[in-house]
């Protein structure tokens, strides 16, 4: 059976194990008996022997850590967790007879104490965000935990991180439990990544709009949400083990809670520049030959590039941190070559290392990793204190226990078999973990990892194992290369993974409908705080054709990991495969893609400094609309763009909804009124595309890669809003080094109101000279345009072109300056 059958056959059969589990003995907690106060929150003692700990972090952020009677005592530490400690802030405690509250500035939790049941609210408005619908529970046999939060009638749940599925989690169910699911379809589930929160969103607030709040139960343990399939009353959340440990995020806007999610867990560190350019990756190209004849093709059609992948076929038996010498006899000179070509080269990594000891009668003979990490003891073994041999790519294989420090960095030292030959960043595959004997987990249950020393249980560790190999990975970058970004990629994933690596949706199929997917995978993993992430075009498994190509090239033109990617036993994907028409579209949109990277990198950075992502649902900037609620086949990038693309085969036109407001078409520059559906052209060529009234845009021309030429001339494109108003600003730094941390970077920010443009700079970074050019949409019948009040010549500082559009040209000296209309 293929895999692309396989995945709904899974699915089945994880639901059906779901639903037997639920008949276990789940015990609701005791009463509150006993309330003490703690500098930072409450201990709650409970009739049956149960304690519970609240503890509030932020005037918008509580946690809730439960340890329920009989349940061994666990250390409070979380892999997710990238800020343990807050500073406390101002709150009080009222007692009641039937209840306790704890109130922040913007947060009241109210615990009932019989049934012991909490509610979240506003403290602005007294209304209730979150509440239980039942008290927490916990079966003492199987370990398993249970919350279950009241359903609301108008309530929408967004995240759960990567997912085939729309965007509006109402209804559904979800599994974590990272799971190796080649050819997914809507509908698989699990798939490669669990993430446990999601925000939830109630639309039906009074005046003032929709209200937002966010939930992340960390636990890596095997779980379920179930938010509102099986019942009507709730919201539910089941994990197999571990604690009922929970964060709870006040909005009211969903960008709030994101950023605070993010501040929890982390933020995406900012990748190379060149990270944003287009990629090229087959499973496999090889030998080094064709490696060279893929970039000159490239370079020969004039398509931008700046990336190529080795896959598994560059090591010498699948032995993860070698070469195969036949294929690749000289890899340094490799990437010298084609460094001077503007292309990066990036290795796949997989986590399993080859079985294969020692041969006493073979002294030096061997495979060194392996005997290397056997003696430091550094591979995951079973409760008998037998290794844990899995079968992967090589055969038998060793995973080696990343919650191991020692064992971490050991795992980046060897990275220097690959840098030192000019790799420029690693591809970690594979790590759900996949064990081709058991891909479920089921017989690997006894597998022990160290995990700060608490020996915890395989059913604890496997959501992580991606995570902790992806930190490992990327700190070894850092250590070999402190003066470089490190760049990661990571299939599988746990909270927190956008701390060290870039994610893509795994082995997906070449079809419309897996593209249509794409939409709201993407815009999901960016809620839930994974803003870098992209898939395989024009998908993995499947030969598509030339349309399919097109239209995926018309996304992911907009989508941060832009990689072509296809399976070893399949037609070649590259973008001339399919004719030269295709070719010309997919040349277009990589053109526009180099020549909006001054927008993308700060709409990236911005992502880095908030958690925001770059790719996002309307729902996000639209929040009160409710239209948007579960628009998933349009998206936003940044704040200022607005993309319809074609999803389906043959069409040549589509419905786009635009939110109320002026736009821009960004193709023509028409203005279009919004709050309302239209129909619009979209031949093969042509992607719908609309700026967002308000806006200011910065692009550049177009280059062949990102290093190629610096930004000259910067261009900011004006958009004003009806009420003749626009600000955007551009982000830059050096692209390559983490100076920006320190602060080696520069702002550039504009405001136009009433026929004045302001622009200012600030930051240390300084940019090669250049020239700016400032274009005016919709721009006022001008006369006379002043700098600083100096009237500028027109003809060679200004002109209105064709269009309509005003240009004005000037220098970039890195001053504020003002230009006003006259």
């Amino acid at each position: 059976m293929s895999p692309r059958f396989l995945a709904p056959v899974c699915a089945l059969v994880l639901c059906g194990s779901a639903a037997t589990l639920a008949a276990d003995d789940l015990r609701p907690i005791g009463d509150v008996t006993a309330v003490t106060r703690l500098d930072n929150g409450v201990n709650l003692g409970c009739a049956d022997g149960s304690s519970l700990r609240l503890t509030v972090l932020a005037p918008d952020l509580i946690r809730v850590r439960t340890l329920f009677a009989g349940q061994p005592a666990a250390p409070d530490h979380s892999w997710a967790i990238a800020r343990p400690d807050w500073p406390t802030p101002v709150w009080q405690l009222a007692e009641a007879p039937d209840a306790l509250t704890l109130s922040t500035a913007e947060l009241k939790m109210v615990v009932h104490r019989a049934p012991l049941r909490i509610e979240f609210l506003d403290a602005a408005t007294g209304r209730v965000i979150n509440a239980d619908e039942r008290p927490m529970a916990r079966d003492p046999k199987s370990g398993r935990v249970t919350a279950a939060k009241r359903l609301g009638l108008d309530e929408h749940f967004y995240g759960l991180g990567e997912k085939a599925a729309r965007l509006d989690r109402r209804r559904g169910k979800f599994v974590m439990w990272n799971s190796d699911t080649p050819g997914y379809v809507e509908g698989t589930d699990p798939i490669y990544q669990s993430i446990p929160f999601y925000l939830g969103l109630q639309s039906n607030a009074p005046a003032g709009g929709a209200e937002a709040y966010g939930l992340f139960y960390d636990n890596p343990s095997r779980a379920t949400f179930d938010l509102g399939f099986t019942g009507q009353e709730a919201a539910v959340y089941t994990a197999d083990g571990g604690v009922l440990d929970y964060y709870f995020f006040q909005g009211p806007s969903l960008k709030k809670a994101i950023g605070r999610y993010t501040e929890l867990t982390g933020r995406m560190p900012l990748p190379p520049l060149w990270a944003l350019g287009h990629q090229q990756s087959r499973y496999s190209y090889y030998p080094d030959t064709m490696v060279e004849q893929v970039a000159a093709q490239y370079r020969a059609r004039n398509l931008p590039l700046d990336v190529l992948y080795l896959d598994i076929h560059y090591m010498d038996g699948y032995r993860v941190f070698t070469w195969n010498k036949d294929r690749f006899p000289d890899p340094a000179g490799l990437t010298d070559r084609l460094a001077k070509q503007g292309v990066r080269v990036v290795t796949i990594l997989d986590p399993g290392i080859k079985y294969q000891p020692a041969d006493p009668a073979k002294p030096g003979a061997g495979y060194t990793v392996f005997n290397e990490g056997l003696a430091k003891d550094y591979f995951l073994r079973r409760q008998d204190g037998s290794l844990y041999i899995p079968e992967v790519w090589p055969g038998k294989a060793v995973f080696v226990d990343y919650t191991k420090e020692d064992a971490r960095r050991w795992w980046g030292e060897q990275l220097h078999t690959l840098t030192g030959q000019g790799i420029a960043g690693i591809w970690t595959d594979m790590n759900e973990p996949s064990d081709f004997v058991d891909k479920s987990g089921d017989t690997q249950k006894d597998v022990v990892f160290d995990d700060l020393g608490a020996k915890t249980l395989y059913g604890q560790n496997r959501n992580t194992f991606a995570l902790n190999m992806a930190r490992a990975t990327y700190e070894g970058l850092q250590r070999l290369q402190p003066d470089r970004r490190p760049f990661v990629i990571t299939r599988a994933a746990y909270a927190g993974i956008q701390r060290y690596a870039v994610a893509w949706t795994g082995d997906n199929n070449a079809t419309f409908e897996a593209l249509a997917l794409n939409i709201p995978m993407f815009t999901s993993m960016g809620l839930s705080g994974q803003s870098f992430v992209g898939s395989d075009i024009p998908g993995f498994i499947g030969r598509g054709d030339g349309e399919l190509l097109a239209r995926s090239y018309q996304v992911a033109a907009f989508v941060p990991f832009c990689r072509n990617h296809g399976a070893v036993d399949q037609y070649d994907h590259e973008p001339w495969r399919y004719g030269a028409p295709y070719e010309a579209i997919v040349r277009k949109y990589l053109e526009l893609r180099y020549r909006l990277l001054p927008f993308l990198y700060t709409t990236l950075e911005e992502a880095h400094r908030t958690g925001v992502p770059l790719f996002r649902p309307l729902l996000l900037e639209f929040q009160d609309d409710e239209t948007a609620l579960n628009l998933d086949d349009q998206f936003m990038v940044g704040s200022a763009l607005l993309a319809a693309p074609v999803l389906r085969a043959g069409e040549r036109g589509r419905e786009v909804y635009l939110p109320a407001g002026r736009w821009y078409d960004f193709w023509t520059g028409t203005t279009i009124g919004g709050g309302d559906f239209r129909r619009v052209d979209a031949p093969i060529e042509k992607l719908p595309l609309f700026v967002r009234g308000g806006s200011i845009v910065p692009s550049t021309i177009a280059m062949n890669h990102t290093g190629e030429k610096p930004w000259n001339p910067l261009r900011f494109d004006v958009y004003p809003d009806a009420a003749g108003a626009a600000a955007g600003s551009l982000y830059e730094d050096d692209g390559l080094s983490p100076a920006y941390l320190q602060g080696a970077f520069r702002r550039t920010t504009l405001t136009f109101s009433a026929n004045k443009l302001t622009v200012a700079a600030t930051g240390d970074f300084q940019p090669a000279a250049r020239r700016l050019e400032i274009a005016l949409h919709a721009a006022p019948r001008a006369t006379t345009v002043t700098l600083d009040g100096r009237p500028l010549p027109a003809g060679s500082d200004w002109n209105r072109e064709e269009d309509g559009l005003l240009v004005i040209r000037l220098a970039d000296d890195g001053r504020a300056h003002t230009l006003e209309l006259h």
